[in-house]
């Protein structure tokens, strides 16, 4: 790994490093609480390293601010609990991969699902077949156990094959950064630094956007309720219009009960399952459809399916995870 990473030169890492700060500023700049369909902003307020305000070829400047930084921020979480990350021990984390049902909806998505790429928070934006490649993957990968970053490593490295290790640097550094937002813009690209369009962009490029659309994604298809939160929402655009859901998680006398409320644009049905239950609702036209479960185990994966009439035999796929 250390030998691919001094493949790389000092300006490249620097580029690179300047790109996915870049990057994450439009999600920095969206940092208000009722930002995004139902996704919960992070609480860090950790300040960024300002790039710019070190001169460039300064090595050393650079790696004791960033590691300052670094330590700064695990100091800050470890009071909840947070696992380590892997640089705190002196090794990058490899992921393992986590066994997927290759062929559970590994259809290619129809074009009913693909608007939703004009909400991806990207100053670059992807190709249509890009995003349903990594949409495709996200769903199969919301079913399994793996982490955040695990998941997002799995989603993209079907589009850089043998860059594993790179993948697993970068995504990284992704995660510590997206979650020490400051609420200001990080960086501004000079002229022609930065690509205009995905397929400009250079393989590091490219994979850094990668891995930022697989995060938005995941995030967008994935829920969170609790007894303290007991409600989640999220929305997605389709080519019939806006679908929104709501998720809410009861529990009463012992007993505990999921329920899914779905604003279908067109006519259609869905399908709540997980621990050996299913429940299945339908209409033929647009409308609220409701769907629940009883008996729920928390710390336990519950997919929702929305089949739209138009969209032939391509579901989304939604992951609901109770907590305590």
């Amino acid at each position: 790994m250390n030998n691919d990473r001094n493949q790389w030169s000092q300006e490249e890492e620097r580029l690179a490093e300047r790109f996915l700060a870049w990057l994450l500023q439009e999600v920095i700049q969206d940092n208000k609480p009722d930002a995004g369909a139902g996704v919960e902003p992070h609480r860090s307020q950790s300040r960024f390293l300002d790039f710019d305000a070190i001169p460039i070829g300064e090595e050393s400047t650079v790696q004791n601010r960033f590691q300052a930084l670094l330590k700064r921020r695990i100091q800050q979480e470890l009071e909840q609990n947070l696992p380590l990350f892997p640089w705190e021990t002196g090794e990058v984390l490899e992921y393992a991969n986590d066994p997927v049902d290759e062929e559970a909806d590994s259809r290619v998505p129809t074009y009913v699902w693909l608007p939703q790429l004009e909400q991806l928070r990207l100053p670059v934006t992807i190709s249509e077949d890009t995003f349903a490649q990594l949409l495709v993957r996200c769903q199969q990968l919301l079913r399994t156990s793996l982490r955040q970053g695990e998941r997002l490593v799995a989603a993209v490295e079907g589009l850089f094959p043998d860059r594993t290790e790179e993948l697993n640097i970068w995504t990284e550094r992704l995660l510590v950064w997206s979650t020490s937002r400051s609420g200001e813009t990080l960086i501004e690209p000079s002229e022609g630094e930065f690509p205009s369009s995905y397929e400009g962009a250079t393989p590091t490029q490219q994979m850094l956007l990668s891995l930022l659309a697989a995060k938005e994604i995941v995030e967008s298809l994935s829920l969170h309720v609790s007894a303290s939160r007991p409600s989640d929402r999220r929305q997605w655009l389709t080519a019939q219009g806006l679908l929104q859901l709501e998720a809410r998680f009861q529990t009463e006398d012992d007993a505990s009960q999921l329920r899914v409320c779905c604003q279908l644009p067109d006519g259609g049905r869905v399908q709540l399952r997980g621990e050996g239950a299913m429940n299945t609702a339908q209409r033929s036209t647009p409308g609220h459809i409701t769907v629940e479960l009883a008996d729920i185990q928390v710390n336990h994966t519950y997919t929702l399916e929305v089949h739209l009439d138009t969209s032939g035999q391509s579901p989304l796929v939604f992951s609901i995870c109770p907590t305590l």
